[in-house]
């Protein structure tokens, strides 16, 4: 790769938490410099790209979702968790590679144009689906992390409901609900891990049980091995509804939590979506094991599951990331939306707002977070030495007409959440708002037949899930809160210093 020179903007110091001048210099997909605007005439950079009148942003990173989602974005909407699941599998397995293909290229276009350079898909299907989706990954030209989704037990077991109570027209024991055996499915794993992991020096395949209470024990313990031996991360769901809060741990377990401690699960390489539902236990010993938190705003309002408690997490030193969760439950793939409900969503069960989340400690969830969630450390800042993934952003608008704070501006007030250019390992893959990796406007010609041959194909499941939707949502709107869904935190007492200040 030839060198590129970004020159004019303003960029995005994370962790300083501030905005400089300066131009970028990457050679080798890599950042070599930062330079002072106009201070450089002995720079000669292969291409020279004006990016005046913008902040260049680290990419952004998205932890959680779903590439299946963009064929059924509206599917089964309306419901909780339980019944609106059903109805996202009814309409989603079986898929072809090719649907696979066109599902994930859809994601991805969607995540790079909105500035999003890195994402983890946790994807269901048998290894010609998963391979099918990265490649999908590999001609866009993102960086992916694929968590195949595995789980061993049978839907009536998930939910904490015996068949037998279940009402026959709910066809709990139906076979279609039994999934392949976990030795099956660890092996596609396995296999996919040994054909994609380091490819292109972009894609990378994690462990991904869908949820601890949809895995047997033995099956959670093989996964623990499996990453432990091929030296991955894991990604699962995490008491995402509280359905899966009334759900019994296994026999002589306190807690999920302490569950996944028994298997061997909880160390820095796993990453829990949701989390909507712990307990202070809980937090306490996620802290302990460095197990990072995604949070998924949007896709837990849009399903009624609740307010993951973003500023205790932080309080409890639990490292945070974001995701969009799949665009059938989270809206879209656009990670600004993720930042701005994480920026002010919390705020009303927090008086004193120097507990509140800042537009900056959200893009550093949304940047560093997510790097240190998918287990790569160069990514995520503009530094000199990290992987030039790069998210260009134009700041001609009236949102930041006053020229006085782009961060807050971005992610607080922007209405265009388009990046004008995306750079990933130093390559343009987006430019003036275009992906320029493939043709993407065939792309989306192709997604409304894709979709309604994958709905018509699977009426037989539907028909299935809407079977089950009354009790699934009865389910859901009996079982109990564990807490109250906001707490509201009274500020600290303040004492009075010397001069009549008062002190925190």
């Amino acid at each position: 790769m030839g060198s590129v020179l970004l020159r004019g903007g303003v960029i995005a110091d994370v962790a300083a938490h501030r905005t400089v001048r300066a131009d970028v210099l990457i050679e080798d997909g890599r950042i070599r410099d930062l330079l002072a605007p106009d201070h450089h005439p002995q720079i000669s950079a292969a291409e020279i790209i004006d990016v005046s009148g913008s902040v260049v942003t680290p990419g952004l990173v998205n932890a959680h979702s779903h590439s299946y989602g963009p064929l059924v974005r509206h599917v089964g909407q309306g419901l909780p968790l339980e019944p609106w699941m059903m109805y996202s599998w009814a309409n989603t397995v079986g898929r072809t590679p090719e649907e696979a293909y066109l599902s994930a290229t859809l994601q991805g276009i969607e995540a790079l144009k909105t500035g999003t350079t890195t994402m983890l898909d946790h994807l269901g299907g048998d290894i010609a689906v998963l391979s099918a989706a990265l490649e999908a990954y590999e001609d866009l030209g993102i960086r992916a992390v694929m968590a195949p989704m595995i789980s061993d037990l049978s839907l009536a077991e998930t939910v904490g409901v015996p068949p037998r109570d279940w009402p026959p027209a709910a066809r709990a024991d139906d076979t279609a609900l039994r999934p392949p055996p976990a030795r099956d499915q660890l092996a596609w794993t396995e296999e996919l891990h040994a054909s994609w992991h380091g490819r292109a020096d972009r894609l990378s395949v994690f462990l991904g049980p869908s949820a601890p209470q949809r895995c047997s024990t033995s099956m959670l313990e093989q996964v623990a091995e499996l990453a432990d031996r091929l030296d991955v991360g894991v990604h699962t769901h995490l008491l995402e509804s509280r359905t899966q809060a009334a759900v019994p741990p296994p026999h002589g377990e306190k807690t999920w939590v302490t569950a996944l401690g028994t298997v061997g699960l909880l160390t820095p390489r796993l990453s829990v979506a949701h989390a909507v539902w712990l307990d202070d236990a809980d937090l306490t010993q996620l802290a302990e094991t460095g197990v990072t938190i995604v949070h998924n705003p949007q896709s837990n309002l849009q399903l009624g599951s609740g307010f993951g408690q973003l500023p205790k997490w932080r309080n409890n030193g639990i490292p945070v990331a974001l995701g969009t969760d799949g665009v059938n439950c989270g809206g879209s793939m656009d990670m600004l939306n993720s930042l701005r409900l994480a920026a002010v969503l919390h705020r009303p069960g927090l008086a004193d707002p120097q507990d509140w989340e800042t537009p900056w400690s959200v893009l550093n969830a949304a940047t560093r977070g997510g790097a240190q969630a998918l287990s790569i450390p160069d990514i995520g800042a503009i530094a000199i030495g990290m992987r030039a993934d790069l998210a260009v952003f134009d700041t001609s608008g009236t949102a930041f007409a006053t020229h006085d704070d782009p961060i807050s501006s971005l992610v607080l007030s922007s209405y265009d959440h388009r990046a004008k250019l995306v750079m990933v390992d130093g390559r343009v893959v987006v430019r003036d708002g275009t992906v320029q990796t493939l043709d993407e406007q065939s792309t989306i010609d192709k997604a409304a037949h894709a979709h309604r041959r994958l709905l018509a194909r699977n009426q037989p499941y539907s028909q299935l899930a809407r079977a089950q939707e009354k009790f699934l949502t009865r389910l859901s709107a009996t079982a109990p809160a564990t807490r109250d869904i906001i707490t509201f935190e009274a500020p600290a007492p303040r004492t009075r210093e010397a001069g009549g200040q008062d002190a925190k």
